[in-house]
């Protein structure tokens, strides 16, 4: 399963796992529980190509390859500096320029975000 938009890029994998499914028929007000068994299953995070949150500034991709079933999480530098100014003009709160320039989650990490991209 590919993901993306959700800021964290990575790779995890679940090897010979279960998956306990409980299903309810609405018209019959039942219920039963089954048990399957999976093969390998993988969860591949692309991250985001805008506002990382990663503890990085730079934007994240993937290239996945089918016929080996390989999986490479890439990052690229972009413009952070020019996208803050962007931000702080477009009148946002400062506090989201400095959360991009530092590819922190949570802007409540911010001491003090007055400074982060000046005018």
């Amino acid at each position: 399963m590919f993901c993306g938009h959700t800021h964290q890029p990575y790779v995890r994998e679940l090897r010979q796992g279960s998956v306990r499914v409980k299903l309810q028929q609405r018209d019959q007000g039942t219920s039963t529980e089954q048990e399957l068994e999976l093969p390998l299953r993988r969860i591949v995070n692309a991250g985001s190509v805008g506002e990382p949150r990663h503890g990085s500034t730079k934007a994240t991709y993937v290239i996945h390859n089918d016929s080996i079933g390989e999986v490479s999480i890439r990052e690229v530098d972009y413009d952070v500096a020019k996208t803050c100014r962007a931000i702080v003009d477009a009148g946002l709160p400062e506090v989201f320029a400095w959360r991009l320039s530092h590819g922190f989650e949570y802007a409540e990490r911010a001491e003090d975000a007055s400074h982060v991209c000046e005018r």
